[in-house]
């Protein structure tokens, strides 16, 4: 059994991508053959943890500079704001020492919901599909947790 450690850069802003979000993703390209895969964004991450993350940010980020996400002006953060933080935290994921995506971009999907259109890297496509992985996600300050993923 392998395991991974993944982590993301999140430079100086609070990291909102959380594990179990992981997870759901990991669980969705698990059963993909490319190395694409087009998901709505509210199909791995649950509309109560938007909301709240968006409750914890607006409610932070003039207290705490981690909250600010410079390249967001609109006050308060709305969803489109948030889901433009996941995107770019998605694209500085990493897996051990290798990128997980080479491209990540959201979208307006036809339901006219929010998406993510995904490029894995050929590693991190490989480690997805491998079910007896195990991946650990590692948090800025070196704290690592088991990621759950349902297959």
């Amino acid at each position: 059994m392998r395991e991974y450690k993944i982590h993301i850069d999140g430079g100086c802003d609070f990291v909102v991508v959380f594990p179990d979000v992981i997870g759901s993703l990991i669980a969705k390209i698990h059963d993909r053959k490319q190395q694409e895969l087009v998901v709505g964004i509210e199909e791995v991450m649950p509309w109560q943890m938007t909301e709240y993350l968006l409750r914890v940010i607006n409610t932070n980020r003039f207290t705490d500079s981690h909250f600010r996400f410079r390249q967001i002006l609109e006050d308060p953060v709305t969803k489109e704001g948030l889901y433009q933080v996941i995107e770019e935290q998605l694209q500085s994921m990493g897996i051990d020492d290798m990128r997980c995506f080479g491209r990540v971009r959201m979208f307006e999907m036809i339901t006219g919901s929010a998406g993510l259109e995904v490029e894995c890297t050929v590693p991190f496509l490989w480690a997805c599909k491998d079910a007896s992985a195990s991946f650990f996600y590692t948090f800025s300050d070196g704290r690592s947790e088991k990621i759950i993923i349902e297959y």
